[in-house]
């Protein structure tokens, strides 16, 4: 038997940590998370698209006042334009009150008058109305009503109608023959005094039931 056989050591093989496996886990994730994200942006544009600018009703309008429409069964505001509350008065050149309001809304029923109403969304208000740029046939319907005086060009959402306004100002149409609150400061008197009066509500009951009324004793 040879000694050097014996004595011969054993080299061992060169050992290799397992960095494949781990690259591959990485790279895997990374495409998972991009696949994922692509997903995600995808149905958010898929819901825009449903939602928001582009998409169009069509039919017969139901007047609700003298900015608002129903059309294929959406709720829509008018886009770019303001006109007075249903209830809201005005004042003509000599301080008689009319009702520019109703005015409004008769106005936007005569520009319909049957015929059909295409609608193209530009946005959607807080309480979940279509807001849209509406015709019946050629017919811009808020240029319409503003040219008229019965609208008012709404500057902080568009200046797509102030030539209109302008033009309606200078002739003294509608609103324009007298004295008039801007429906949105007449709106926003009115939740005022909506919220004083429901405050005075119940401060008067307060003090009804703290001096008898309230509980139905006699008033002495």
């Amino acid at each position: 038997m040879n000694p050097r056989r014996r004595t011969a050591r054993r080299v061992p093989r060169r050992w290799r940590p397992p960095h494949r496996f781990d690259d591959w886990l990485t790279r895997a994730r990374w495409r998972f998370r991009d696949l994922a994200l692509a997903v995600l942006v995808a149905v958010v544009l898929a819901v825009a698209a449903v939602q928001f600018p582009g998409l169009e009703y069509l039919g017969g309008g139901r007047i609700i006042d003298g900015d608002s429409l129903r059309v294929d069964g959406r709720e829509i505001r008018l886009f770019g334009i303001d006109a007075p509350e249903a209830v809201q008065m005005c004042k003509t050149a000599t301080g008689a009150p009319w009702p520019c309001g109703r005015a409004a809304a008769q106005a936007l029923r005569r520009l319909i008058a049957g015929a059909q109403v295409r609608c193209r969304m530009m946005d959607e208000d807080r309480y979940g109305r279509a807001v849209a740029v509406c015709r019946a046939g050629k017919r811009d319907l808020g240029a319409a009503l503003v040219l008229a005086g019965l609208a008012l060009a709404y500057r902080d959402h568009s200046l797509r109608y102030v030539g209109e306004e302008r033009t309606a100002k200078a002739a003294r149409r509608g609103l324009w023959q007298g004295r008039f609150e801007k429906p949105w400061v007449w709106r926003r008197k009115r939740r005022s005094w909506s919220r004083m009066n429901k405050t005075g509500s119940r401060s008067g009951h307060a003090a009804r039931a703290a001096d008898g009324r309230g509980s139905g004793a006699a008033i002495p």
